[in-house]
């Protein structure tokens, strides 16, 4: 495929209600043709172009990642399609199969996560020799590109559901519209992270929150570190238990976000903070990764013996975090307090407490504000 331009754009539909997130086949190919109508329409597209329509609807998320891979599939199924001048030029479309479990199945790299939002994308790459059209594309898309009325009502048919609104934009748009979107939850600094993954050619920053969140991304790996609730008092010279539940919750929102995108998340654990030079270029990632978590939890062992006392596990809660640590007394070993780190980690700390303890092992809740002081004092009393 010799384009030497390509345009990344999407179909973005508001729906009344959830959709099925893929086109069959032959819908996807009656869509092309009305959307390549209205890309003419738009843009006035040049003879020496093409278009690749994929009928599968992606959420925001699923499309902004590095490297934006669904783009970059499209490509790799246009470069195919494409070869030889007798199959240039053309319009070409990727939709569902059929599968012997009657699902609907796109082809490798182009199945969308199913979703229940309401604002949803199909995407389209515009390949062309006319780099004014390029322009123009990137300039005028989603300005003047409403839908027009055949677009609007095939599309309606398609999904079998009530459509809010529905227009055309470019991936740099949609950029634009998640910043914004970010800034008006009070979320600039996660979104900061994001879009440098997306957009930088070498992407690396450093942030830190007002909450003593640490964010390190260097291209798609976002290294962050966690603490235990003694080495946050340490850290950052406080024993208030709702300063750790703030930044415990705004450590659980940012990863959740950056997952959702495609970052890969390296949570290690500290011997000391801060690190020596906060510098993004100048951090020793070798020693973040030395201290790697890599299960859904970590564990860090108190100084007091349990004894022989029976066993027992204490769940450490609060009404807005859910279980905040967890507590477990085996015999003749040093208490250890676990951390869940993502949301598979408390039923990995209760098989690991199973494994320990047996079946029925019994478990308590705590609520965490009124016993913190107390797990303070587990991790300062000498071993026995």
């Amino acid at each position: 495929m010799n384009y030497p331009y390509t345009c990344d754009g999407m179909l973005t539909v508001e729906c009344q209600s959830p959709i099925k997130s893929t086109l069959n086949k032959l819908q996807a190919s009656e869509l092309s043709v009305l959307v390549a109508k209205d890309m003419n329409a738009v843009l006035k597209v040049s003879n020496q172009s093409a278009l690749v329509f994929c009928g599968g609807a992606f959420t925001s998320e699923q499309l902004l990642q590095p490297k934006f891979p669904v783009q970059k599939h499209i490509t790799q199924y246009a470069s195919a399609a494409f070869q030889g001048q007798l199959n240039e030029d053309q319009i070409l479309s990727i939709g569902a199969s059929d599968t012997k479990n009657n699902e609907a199945l796109m082809p490798e790299g182009l199945q969308p996560e199913p979703s229940r939002q309401s604002l949803l994308h199909f995407p389209f790459c515009l390949y062309t020799h006319d780099l004014a059209l390029a322009e123009r594309f990137e300039a005028d898309l989603m300005h003047k590109g409403m839908v027009s009325p055949p677009t609007y009502a095939l599309l309606s048919q398609q999904l079998q559901v009530g459509i809010n609104h529905a227009n055309y934009m470019t991936y740099l748009d949609l950029v634009a519209m998640m910043h914004n979107h970010y800034q008006q939850l009070g979320l600039s600094h996660l979104w900061q992270v994001v879009e440098m993954a997306l957009v930088n050619n070498d992407p690396k920053t450093a942030i830190q929150t007002e909450t003593n969140n640490h964010f390190y991304l260097v291209d798609h790996l976002l290294f962050t570190p966690f603490f235990s609730w003694p080495q946050f008092c340490q850290y950052f010279a406080t024993n208030d238990a709702e300063a750790y539940i703030n930044w415990l919750m705004a450590q659980r929102l940012s990863l959740g976000a950056f997952a959702v995108h495609g970052l890969e998340i390296k949570p290690f654990k500290t011997q000391n903070w801060p690190p020596g030079d906060q510098q993004i270029t100048k951090i020793c990632l070798g020693e973040f990764e030395k201290n790697i978590i890599t299960s859904s939890y970590w564990a860090q062992e108190t100084k007091l013996q349990t004894g022989s006392l029976a066993s027992s596990v204490i769940h450490f809660t609060h009404p807005q975090a859910g279980v905040v640590a967890v507590l477990a007394k085996v015999p003749n070993q040093p208490r250890t307090i676990y951390y869940p780190i993502n949301p598979k980690g408390l039923t990995d700390i209760e098989q690991e407490l199973r494994n320990q303890l047996g079946q029925g092992y019994a478990t308590i809740s705590r609520e965490f504000t009124n016993e913190a002081q107390q797990l303070l004092s587990l991790n300062n009393n000498p071993s026995k």
